[in-house]
């Protein structure tokens, strides 16, 4: 069997279980297909905020796209108050949210940051556009790229503020990985969290995912087991174990995590995607 399908099941599910921000459902088809309804054709897009933004809002539907814009159109009149402006761009950020539209919040959101900068609004709009990344088509690169350099932009700026946050500055390192040709300084980021707080979960959670994105399932798997020996209970935990072990040829192993994860999600949705990747594995 293909393994993206369940690697992109993965890298999805993972998103909307270790970070409330990452809460987007995922939107692949179980045969590995994905929903294209609300695609365009960026390939003369500027690959900037208000380009990218410009044609999200021309791709939505027309009753979508006028409650927008009608919102939109009153920052006309806020010329002069930037903190009103910002408040604006994050209630259309929110307007993205609603849809599990990530792309766009981050963009709205990154255009209030401008407006009025917070430490927070610069970790959210980076971790929007880390997430927004996994929702691209494979045609996106430049949007990709685009994305990928923002959320490390966004998340180092939320970092100067706030720099003895572990936390934060796990997502920093790990955005650093996906968008830097020297990705080691990210890793290397990564394992001092590990060494000042042996136990830091998203430290360990991001390390486990970049394993098995470099293909060293078995050290992916050692993270994991020790996350459910510190963390037990924790989802996305044994959906990584499930993938660690899928992509590393133990069939039986991944089919007792994922049923395990499947145990523990609430939506009918996810159950049904797990439903069908677990008979894809073992018909």
């Amino acid at each position: 069997m293909n393994s993206r399908p369940l690697l992109l099941l993965t890298l999805c599910l993972l998103l909307g279980t270790t970070l409330w921000v990452w809460g987007e459902r995922s939107t692949l088809k179980p045969n590995g297909e994905s929903d294209s309804t609300d695609q365009s054709n960026t390939a003369e897009v500027p690959v900037d905020t208000r380009g990218i933004l410009s044609s999200k809002i021309q791709s939505l539907e027309q009753e979508d796209r006028s409650k927008f814009l009608q919102v939109q159109a009153s920052l006309d009149s806020l010329a002069d108050r930037k903190v009103q402006a910002a408040g604006v761009w994050k209630s259309l950020s929110s307007f993205w949210l609603t849809r599990e539209d990530m792309l766009g919040a981050a963009l709205c959101l990154d255009l209030a940051s401008e407006l009025h900068p917070t430490s927070d609004d610069f970790r959210d709009a980076g971790l929007y556009y880390g997430s927004a990344v996994h929702s691209l088509q494979e045609g996106d690169s430049a949007i990709a790229a685009f994305c990928r350099n923002k959320a490390t932009a966004l998340l180092a700026k939320a970092l100067e503020n706030k720099p003895g946050d572990l936390d934060l500055k796990a997502d920093w390192a790990h955005a650093l990985v996906q968008s830097s040709p020297a990705p080691m300084q990210g890793v290397q980021a990564l394992m001092e969290i590990t060494r000042v707080e042996p136990k830091h979960l998203k430290a360990h959670t991001h390390l486990a995912k970049l394993a098995i994105e470099s293909g060293q399932f078995p050290k992916a798997i050692a993270r994991f087991k020790n996350l459910l020996e510190w963390y037990p209970g924790l989802g996305s935990t044994y959906l990584g174990l499930g993938e660690a072990y899928f992509r590393n040829g133990n069939k039986d192993s991944a089919v007792i995590y994922l049923q395990q994860y499947r145990g523990l999600v609430q939506d009918p949705e996810t159950q049904q995607q797990i439903d069908s990747y677990l008979r894809q594995i073992n018909p």
